[in-house]
């Protein structure tokens, strides 16, 4: 949890001008995006050069603003950090073998205490798969 809040991401404005830098040489100065030079700019906070809008380089349509985020754009002003409403994804947070030692282990559990709580988790993520609702008692 230390090191959840100590190494929490914020969209500040050098996060915002790493982007910029890094679309800057790739679309300006035809760096490919895998290039040492992005990757240089962008790797210590696992960033993407990516950004929403469309971007025209004629004439009438130059100085139109390209949005890195939406959320971005428009919350950061009014100090909110688009980065608190972004899930964690568990899968990614726990190695794989930890992930398969503690499902086993829930597994046993349920079969230690009733063998058709067990059944009913398998019907359960069936029924997720398949798109169905599930229904139940409680």
């Amino acid at each position: 949890m230390a090191q959840r809040i100590s190494l929490a991401r914020v969209d500040d404005l050098d996060r915002r001008g790493r982007v910029k830098s890094a679309r800057k040489i790739i679309y300006g100065e035809n760096y490919m995006t895998d290039s040492q030079a992005v990757e240089d700019i962008l790797r210590k906070d696992s960033l993407v050069p990516s950004a929403v809008g469309t971007y025209f380089c004629d004439e009438i349509y130059h100085d139109i603003p390209l949005h890195q985020n939406a959320f971005s754009d428009k919350l950061t002003p009014l100090g909110f950090n688009m980065f608190d409403i972004l899930v964690v994804d568990l899968m990614h947070e726990v190695e794989l073998g930890v992930w398969k030692a503690v499902f086993i282990h829930l597994l046993r559990l349920l079969n230690c205490h009733d063998e058709s709580l067990k059944h009913e988790m398998d019907r359960r993520q069936v029924s997720i798969g398949a798109g169905d609702q599930v229904l139940t008692d409680d």
